[in-house]
């Protein structure tokens, strides 16, 4: 029995080992048909993807075609529109001639040839033209392409009158087919390629100051022009060869200066500053008529003072050329003019008495009477207030020059402090 028992054991032992084995291949079996279908859903996935991105690339360079193509067409909307005339005249031109050419008796393939001979030939000295502009003339080619687009668009014209008698419109359709092509490609190829307006008015404004200039300033026109004969061609600008001409000739590099304006200016502005110490006429001072000095009670106008013509020089003047002070004051010594109306010297001498005389000869002006007697009553009026009398107070007082101030001054203080022995 135990034999049989054993036996049994050890069968059942082997059934048992026998499924394991069966379920454990079952398992395997199931994750090997799990991992195949995985990879094949991901090689679909893959494939999917791959087909996508294919797809977006024919699609990104089809937009990208297409961008292209509507950017050039957005930046250059005259040029796209005259390809579209030429394309759209072309056709229609060629037709019509072979009609008329073929209606004439004419072999078509001749026909044909001739046909294409016209508009090509417009159309090749047109690109031509084209390709000529900006290096050489292209009148030539402007010319002939024009020749040649009108002998055709006379072709089309007499073929849509003849072919038409009732619609004599059409002919000037069909000749424009051959005309209006070649004429926007003109434009288009040789216009707004020259001078503007803005620009052909400056260049004939120079060429006018040029003239002006050469006719106003022959002398420096000459030395100019010595100037940029000498120098290498385009080395010296017209402009610097005119500047050291002028400082060669007039000694000065501001251009329009020279030595007779300079002085007209000096001398006006010299006569203006002599007027304005003179004293004015009694019928310019309204004031009280019992008031023997109204000039004292009323504002009288200040002159410029002796450096009025030392402010004249411009800035441009005085770095072009080495004027100093001293030069400018010799060129006017307002000490020397003597009004007319002073005819009477200093402590009330004549003129023509012998201190008149010497107050003349040294190229001093007079003592006026009334200037020191006005002179006398503001130092009493500033004495009775506690100040002293002082050349800018005479000078404000009397609108006078400095050095006459000061000698009034001098004078009235001489009187004040030495007055003259009772007789």
């Amino acid at each position: 029995m135990s034999g049989l028992q054993e036996y049994r054991a050890e069968r059942r032992a082997d059934r048992q080992a026998d499924r394991a084995d069966a379920r454990a291949d079952q398992r395997e079996e199931r994750e090997q048909n799990r991992l195949d279908a995985e990879a094949a859903r991901q090689r679909r996935d893959a494939d999917q993807r791959a087909a996508e991105e294919a797809r977006d690339r024919r699609r990104a360079a089809r937009a990208k075609r297409v961008g292209r193509v509507t950017s050039w067409v957005t930046v250059n909307p005259a040029r796209a529109f005259v390809r579209l005339v030429q394309a759209c005249s072309i056709v229609p031109a060629v037709v019509s001639q072979v009609a008329a050419l073929d209606l004439a008796d004419v072999a078509l393939l001749l026909a044909v040839l001739l046909a294409s001979m016209l508009e090509g030939g417009a159309w090749a000295l047109v690109a031509m033209g084209a390709q000529a502009e900006g290096e050489r003339s292209t009148r030539t080619y402007r010319l002939g392409a024009w020749a040649a687009g009108l002998t055709a668009g006379g072709i089309n014209f007499a073929h849509g009158w003849t072919q038409y008698p009732q619609h004599h419109w059409v002919a000037f359709v069909l000749a424009l087919s051959s005309i209006g092509a070649v004429w926007l490609t003109d434009l288009q190829t040789h216009g707004g390629r020259g001078p503007t307006t803005a620009e052909k008015r400056q260049v004939k404004e120079k060429a006018e100051h040029a003239r002006r200039r050469a006719e106003h300033h022959p002398d420096v026109r000459e030395v100019a022009d010595r100037l940029l004969s000498a120098a290498p061609f385009g080395a010296l600008p017209v402009d610097e060869a005119w500047r050291v001409a002028w400082e060669y000739v007039h000694g000065v590099t501001a251009p329009g200066l020279t030595a007779d304006l300079l002085a007209r200016r000096l001398n006006a502005r010299a006569r203006v500053a002599e007027l304005s110490t003179l004293p004015a006429p009694a019928d310019l001072w309204p004031g009280m008529p019992d008031d023997p000095f109204p000039a004292l009670t009323l504002p009288l106008p200040s002159g410029p003072s002796d450096g009025v013509y030392l402010d004249t020089v411009p800035d441009g003047l005085r770095n072009a050329s080495p004027i100093t002070t001293e030069g400018l004051k010799a060129l006017y010594r307002p000490e020397s003019y003597v009004p007319a109306s002073d005819s009477r010297a200093p402590g009330g001498e004549p003129s023509g008495s012998p201190a008149g005389n010497a107050a003349a000869t040294a190229g001093e002006r007079p003592l006026d009477p009334a200037d020191v007697a006005r002179v006398r009553v503001l130092a009493d009026d500033l004495a009775a207030r506690g100040e002293e009398l002082s050349t800018k107070k005479v000078r404000d007082a009397l609108g006078c020059r400095n050095d006459y101030a000061v000698r009034l001054r001098r004078h009235v203080d001489a009187e004040r402090h030495n007055p003259p022995a009772a007789a």
